[in-house]
């Protein structure tokens, strides 16, 4: 049925329903739909594109400021998403300013709305597309660098635009430098432009730390035609101690003080997992004060030594992850001897290492959790393999006791994980920690402003909840997934364990553990892996060849084949 028969329907529809009925509001979100997607194929008639803007303004959309007795609230009083169908109409017949006047009330409507929120980027990132392509750069600039502060979400949604909006200002500053003569007036424009490139790339960094492989060749499109020097280079190695390329090392990022005050205090103010579920800055006291001695301690003597590759730092082993590395099979089973092979390696460097440990493993006697079928179905139907402590295990545990190295962390109120990523920041800049865990459940629940530590009260069948129904402090600051990959990407070590198998084979000898081969740590990038303008006129974006849509980069193992670069920087000679 035609779109302009259609019209008169829902008028009727709506007439005799109101927007209080979800029906209602679906079939009008329909509808502004498809009359958008005929307005961007030019099949729409321009009297009946106006016809149907008006009927919103004065039949739909309803909110009256200060006026409004009734609170608008997004998805009870419209839909979010009719409002990017209309904004698409006014892009239609060139009428920037209209779509701009209608954020601007949804955004007034919102903010004085019963439930607080933030426009989804998808309303806005149209208009903002729009003005790039149609050489308004400098409007576009003005009215994001004003959104992104309170008015909208973050989300990898937003990557394609804002890489538009980088083009765009490429090409701005290009046409900028064609059509001025004066140096001083150059300079100037040079030294506004490389502050608009970095904070553009820095809100890309927000978005999606690297760029998707069709976004990096536009972005080779568009640095070439600005007379740009543009190479891909192959690999992170090759990025290590400077850009083959250009011939500037990359930026490493860290976290202030402030933020890492902030983690500390969203980390102390969860909640145990049984009740009265109190915070858990009382019980991980006792952790920290034996963490901190020791670290205190470590420093006062070696106060002026360097390690064979570098500062020594403080290292915390995640005992029960690594113990478990490449056990899931059938003779697999818990193995101190893997974490006491890396405290090895780390002391022989002469780095300090404390290791944490479920007190369940420390037991003589314990339960042995591998994920195999046969585990899982023993699991299943409440069975569980124990073993007892081997005499090597019983020997290492007392060297280590006897050092005062390792922490019996109790679980049966706290996640052991808890432990340690509280120990990486506590320590910021002067420790690590030693794990291949990611920690997603508790990521999640600081990202969220999620206070309990509790399985239960984890699971959500209606998305996510707010962090006032959470029932998070009011003066617990919120943690953006950006200062989570920081913190992840400046604190924690991976570890890669080899087996020497043929000679497991050879020994003929079931019981008996496979010997270990290697132990490989891999430690944090020396630089960060996010878009960046290392200095005026060089920009780097790393290039994501296989990155999972649904994980945000650096919260999963790497899986990547390639770690490309795009490095796009104007020369001297070339500079205008």
């Amino acid at each position: 049925m035609p779109l302009q028969d259609v019209f008169p329907l829902l008028q009727k529809e709506l007439q005799a329903k109101t927007l209080k009925n979800s029906t209602i509001r679906q079939a009008v979100d329909s509808f502004y739909f498809y009359c958008a997607q005929e307005a961007e194929k030019k099949g729409l008639r321009e009297a009946f594109r106006r016809q149907v803007l008006d009927y919103f303004n004065q039949k739909v959309f309803l909110y009256q400021d200060e006026e409004e007795a009734k609170p608008f609230v997004v998805g009870k009083s419209l839909n979010e998403a009719v409002f990017g169908s209309v904004i698409k109409l006014h892009l239609a017949g060139g009428d920037t300013e209209a779509a701009w006047r209608l954020i601007n009330k949804l955004k007034r409507a919102v903010k004085d709305g019963a439930v607080k929120a933030k426009l989804h980027f998808r309303t806005l990132g149209p208009l903002l597309e729009h003005e790039c392509r149609h050489n308004q750069f400098h409007n576009a600039y003005s009215r994001w660098q004003q959104l992104k502060q309170h008015d909208v979400e973050w989300t990898s949604a937003m990557e394609d635009v804002l890489v538009q909006m980088v083009i765009a200002c490429v090409k701005h500053k290009n046409q900028q430098l064609k059509d001025s003569t004066e140096m001083s007036k150059i300079e100037a424009s040079e030294s506004h432009f490389h502050a608009q490139m970095t904070s553009l790339l820095h809100d890309l960094q927000l978005t999606c730390r690297e760029v998707s492989s069709p976004n990096a060749r536009r972005l080779v499109h568009a640095f070439h035609d600005a007379n740009y020097v543009v190479k891909i280079v192959s690999s992170d190695a090759q990025m290590k101690l400077q850009c083959p390329s250009c011939g500037h090392a990359l930026i490493k990022q860290g976290m202030s003080e402030l933020e890492r005050e902030n983690m500390l205090t969203a980390i102390e103010s969860r909640r145990s997992k049984v009740p009265p579920e109190n915070a858990v800055k009382g019980y991980l006291k006792p952790f920290r004060d034996w963490l901190m001695l020791r670290h205190e301690n470590f420093q006062l003597e070696h106060v002026a030594e360097e390690g064979k590759d570098g500062k020594l730092l403080h290292y915390v082993l995640d005992g029960p992850n690594i113990a478990y590395i490449n056990q899931n099979f059938v003779a697999g089973t818990f193995r101190l001897d893997q974490v006491d092979a890396v405290a090895k390696e780390l002391q022989a460097k002469g780095h300090l290492v404390s290791i944490t440990m479920p007190a369940a493993y420390l037991v003589n006697k314990f339960v042995v959790r591998i994920r195999t079928k046969s585990f899982k179905a023993l699991r299943r139907h409440g069975k569980f393999v124990t073993r007892e402590r081997t005499p090597e295990e019983k020997a290492i545990l007392a060297r280590w006791q006897d050092a005062d190295m390792i922490y019996s962390c109790r679980t049966d109120f706290l996640s052991d994980d808890l432990f340690w990523l509280y120990a990486s920041v506590l320590m910021g800049h002067e420790g690590r920690v030693v794990t291949n865990d990611q920690g997603r459940d508790h990521v999640f629940a600081l990202l969220n402003g999620y206070d309990s530590t509790s399985a239960n009260a984890r699971a959500q069948k209606n998305g996510k909840k707010s962090t006032v129904e959470m029932g998070t402090p009011a003066d617990v600051a919120s943690i953006s997934m950006d200062l989570i990959a920081r913190w992840k990407d400046m604190t924690t070590v991976n570890i890669e364990i080899e087996h020497d198998e043929v000679a497991y084979v050879a020994r003929g000898d079931s019981t008996a553990l496979m010997p270990i081969e290697s132990v490989r740590l891999l430690q944090p990038q020396v630089f960060s892996r996010v878009p960046q303008a290392t200095a005026p006129q060089h920009f780097h974006f790393p290039v994501a060849d296989q990155a999972n849509q649904n994980e945000h980069p650096n919260q999963g193992q790497n899986q990547r084949k390639r770690t490309r670069w795009l490095c796009a920087h104007l020369e001297s000679s070339t500079k205008a």
